[in-house]
């Protein structure tokens, strides 16, 4: 009987195969491996930066107690970004903007839904900003005070709007908590928020700071009344001026409106009595905490006085 072939290339192969098999099992559990070790990393040097942001925070509420004298104005050392500052294995940013510049939404009525002077403010700065007519400025700012009335058994225009939203719901009855809930507002779509948010805030006191509102807020602060019932003292150039000037040095009191080319004493009469002023109240901190390629944000709204944290959010 004759021998079966030589098996030594059949043995060959199957050795081959083998290897084959263990080489792509490794290669596999070496790339697994390398991405959990790599995704440890990467939770590592986020939870860091977590707390680098976080320690941002502390640091700018720190430099605004700092700050003791009786302005508030971009050009002192809280008004200065400071960007990459090493700590630790990383860096952090920090920028603090001063928020008392801006109108503040929830001073536009009362909780009865009883205007109130920003009501015309706000009129007016829609108006500035978004370029629209009285009537239609109008529409949004009633429909912020429909929003605003604590009264849930009246029935406002808008209520029957939210119930044929898809899912319905109510108007709110409260104050708002933060800008973003303005998209729940009727007719506050996302252009006319995204175009408002530089002039307008939700927390703080109603003042104004002269030394940081922009000219929009400046000049809409003189409609404290209905049109008509207002004497309007300051006009476009004159609110160039007050920028201007401010520009150059900071207003150290409101006496020192007078200063701006062609303002003289008509200051006093521009605005009402006790809503402006040429210190800040209300700040946001913005930090930003890295390490490697951990990056964390974390934002603020700081009330100086008494240094109380009013918000605070970490992406």
């Amino acid at each position: 009987m004759k021998p079966l072939g030589n098996q030594d290339g059949m043995a060959l192969l199957l050795v081959l195969v083998l290897v084959a098999l263990l080489s792509a099992l490794l290669t596999e559990f070496s790339f697994s491996t390398l991405v959990d070790l790599r995704a440890t990393e990467t939770f590592r040097d986020r939870t860091k930066a977590f707390y680098l942001a976080r320690g941002g925070i502390e640091a700018g509420r720190i430099v605004l107690q700092e700050d003791r004298n009786d302005f508030d104005h971009p050009s002192e050392f809280w008004g200065d970004e400071l960007p990459n500052i090493p700590a630790g294995d990383g860096d952090v940013s920090l920028r603090i903007t001063d928020l008392s510049g801006r109108l503040n939404l929830n001073r536009v009525a009362d909780n009865r839904g009883n205007k109130l002077a920003s009501y015309h403010r706000f009129v007016a700065l829609c108006e500035e900003v978004l370029l629209v007519d009285r009537t239609q400025a109008e529409l949004l700012a009633d429909a912020l005070v429909n929003w605003l009335n604590t009264d849930r058994t009246r029935v406002t225009d808008d209520d029957s709007y939210y119930a044929e939203q898809q899912p319905p719901y109510r108007r709110k009855g409260a104050a708002l908590e933060t800008l973003d809930e303005l998209q729940l507002v009727r007719g506050f779509e996302p252009e006319i928020i995204r175009s408002l948010r530089p002039y307008v805030r939700v927390l703080g006191e109603q003042q104004i700071n002269l030394n940081t509102a922009p000219g929009e807020v400046l000049y809409a602060w003189q409609f404290s009344g209905a049109e008509g019932t207002v004497e309007i003292i300051f006009d476009r150039q004159d609110i160039d001026a007050l920028l201007s000037y401010r520009t150059q040095t900071p207003y150290r009191k409101l006496d020192d409106l007078a200063l701006a080319e062609g303002i003289g004493d008509r200051w006093a009469s521009a605005w009402l009595a006790g809503s402006v002023g040429v210190s800040g109240s209300l700040y946001e901190i913005a930090s930003s905490g890295r390490i490697n390629e951990g990056t964390r944000l974390a934002e603020a709204v700081v009330l100086k006085n008494g240094n109380r944290l009013l918000s605070l959010k970490v992406e």
